[in-house]
């Protein structure tokens, strides 16, 4: 419900604040007075288009305020709640939009920045307005379904086979993909194939890559040690000047001394020690010459291995670890691929039975709509009757169609507005007194049905006659019952029902034109009604009279 509505410097607007009631609310005042800027605002605040024109002459933006009590409206509060509005259930709801002089529009939601389109779907769950340009959507056979659906509350049948239906077009599309995937599917299979039997072949151990790069440098420089370590050995050893051999004499000669001088034994000593650690450095000198090998092959093979390996790595990963990962990874992918046609019949059945069951759903949707039609029929003939359509003829077509998510109908609304004319299509007909009263009385059946909890109703009444204009207001009035209600008009027999009736002027301060709105007391209410029936007895000569 629309509690409030505040407008600034718009067209003749500079400052406006509306405390709007529940029920039916009645806007009335003469031709140019302001009323086109309060659906401007209206319509601002239910998302359409900001146009910097609309301006009130010398400001530098204009702006509309609205607050909503959207207690009751769950849809509204999910939408606030995926984009990330904060809102509790039991505040008010405050949108605002701006309009700038460059051009430029912003919109808010409880104080949040958002998008026009987000607006545009909120305000969509907040607002109607219904004008006589509205009545076009009566030429949509999609909005014929609309009306039909709603006036038999066809909605949980609908969601659920909507969901089925989307459910059902999601599998199909699946299969379909799978299927002419086809032959990328079988190139896929070939190339995992392949990657796993090089990657078997080679048969990689964690670390080898380390390991076999310090063997390749030790073979690598095994010419290089084994001359070195020879060149050792040798001087030890091995040559005629060797080492060993002389400090052997030198050792005897010196122990023949120790024993002709005690004074010698700790040289002695020493120097037979000496004799025993280069002993020992030459055998390990010679046990690791006799390891040290010169082997090309041995060298080839490494290298090869290697170079494997460093191909491997360039195609499937940086070490070995994650070639191992790229390999687990590849096996289920071709585990994957190769159960496809698994796959494709577990989706077939699964498909199989979701067009059964929306095939049940359909047959039940077809009943109710068939049902809720003759229902729909009556109602809305006779309601057209009660608005000085006394011969009116009103049919609901039913024909089959292919389906489509909206079920297995093509419907379509027919009138034959007078005895003798042939029936004719809505979307045929050419009166608008006609598509009027037709539009008034779809939604006073419809009033309670809908979700939207406000209804703006601009000259809805602009094609009627006087003596239909009082049962208008009657309409209206029955609507508010189950909705807020703005109506604008010009006929007093409308604005007699009103439960708030509203007043807009214009009035000339210090050279400048104003547009101002009041509520009306019973006093300026029976005063406006009077100048308002001036008018209408000018455009209708058979007005009926009012009552206080």
């Amino acid at each position: 419900m629309l509690k409030h509505l505040t407008i600034r410097n718009l067209i003749l607007i500079e400052n406006v604040e509306i405390p709007f009631e529940n029920h039916l609310n009645v806007l009335s005042g003469e031709t140019g007075a302001g009323k086109s800027a309060i659906m401007h605002a209206l319509a601002l605040i239910a998302g359409s288009r900001a146009d910097s024109s609309l301006i009130r002459n010398g400001a530098d933006k204009g702006s509309v305020e609205a607050i909503f009590d959207i207690e009751h409206l769950p849809i509204v509060q999910n939408l606030l709640e995926e984009a990330g509005i904060e809102h509790a259930t039991e505040e008010e709801l405050i949108v605002r939009r701006e309009i700038s002089l460059q051009g430029k529009s912003r919109a808010f939601i409880n104080n949040q920045c958002v998008q026009q389109a987000l607006l545009k779907k909120i305000g969509e769950q907040l607002l109607e307005m219904i004008s006589q340009h509205a009545t076009q959507n009566l030429f949509s056979t999609d909005h014929h379904r609309l009306i039909l659906d709603l006036y038999g509350s066809h909605h949980v049948l609908i969601n659920q086979f909507q969901y089925n239906w989307d459910k059902e077009n999601v599998l199909r599309k699946k299969i379909a993909q799978l299927i002419a995937a086809e032959a990328q599917r079988l190139r896929e299979i070939e190339v995992c194939l392949y990657e796993l039997e090089e990657l078997n072949e080679a048969d990689l151990k964690n670390g080898e890559d380390e390991e076999l790069f310090a063997e390749y440098l030790l073979l690598s420089n095994s010419e290089e040690r084994l001359s070195k370590s020879q060149t050792v050995y040798q001087g030890l050893q091995s040559k005629r000047d060797a080492l060993l051999p002389l400090l052997n004499q030198y050792v005897g000669v010196l122990e023949k001394l120790a024993a002709l001088d005690p004074m010698i034994h700790e040289i002695y000593q020493s120097c037979h020690h000496a004799r025993l650690e280069l002993q020992e450095v030459a055998y390990s000198m010679q046990a690791y010459m006799n390891k040290i090998d010169v082997c090309p092959e041995r060298m080839h093979i490494i290298n090869e291995r290697l170079s494997l390996i460093n191909k491997l790595k360039r195609k499937y990963g940086s070490s070995i670890e994650e070639i191992y990962t790229y390999q687990e990874k590849t096996k289920q992918k071709l585990h994957t691929l190769e159960n496809v046609s698994n796959e494709i019949e577990a989706l077939q059945e699964e498909v199989l039975k979701l067009a059964a069951s929306n095939t049940e759903l359909c047959q039940r949707l077809s009943e109710q709509r068939k049902s809720s039609a003759k229902l729909l029929e009556i109602a809305l003939q006779n309601e057209l009757r009660s608005l000085n359509m006394p011969k009116v003829e009103f049919h609901v077509r039913i024909t089959p169609q292919a389906r489509n998510r909206m079920g297995d109908e093509h419907i379509e609304f027919f009138l034959s507005p007078n005895v003798g004319e042939k029936e004719i299509a809505i979307r045929e007909c050419a009166s608008g007194g006609e598509l009027s009263r037709l539009m008034l009385a779809l939604q006073t059946l419809l009033a309670g049905h809908g979700q939207i909890p406000t209804l703006i109703f601009d000259e809805i009444d602009a094609n009627i006659g006087g003596e239909t204009a009082a049962i208008v207001g009657e309409k209206l009035k029955e609507i508010g019952q189950q909705h807020q209600v703005l109506c604008i008009t010009h006929f007093p027999q409308v604005a007699q029902h009103a439960f708030a009736h509203w007043h807009i002027f214009k009035q000339e301060k210090e050279g400048r034109t104003y547009s101002s709105i009041e509520r009306l007391d019973k006093k300026k209410r029976q005063a406006e009604l009077a100048r308002m029936a001036g008018k209408s007895v000018a455009k209708e000569p058979q007005l009926a009279s009012l009552s206080s």
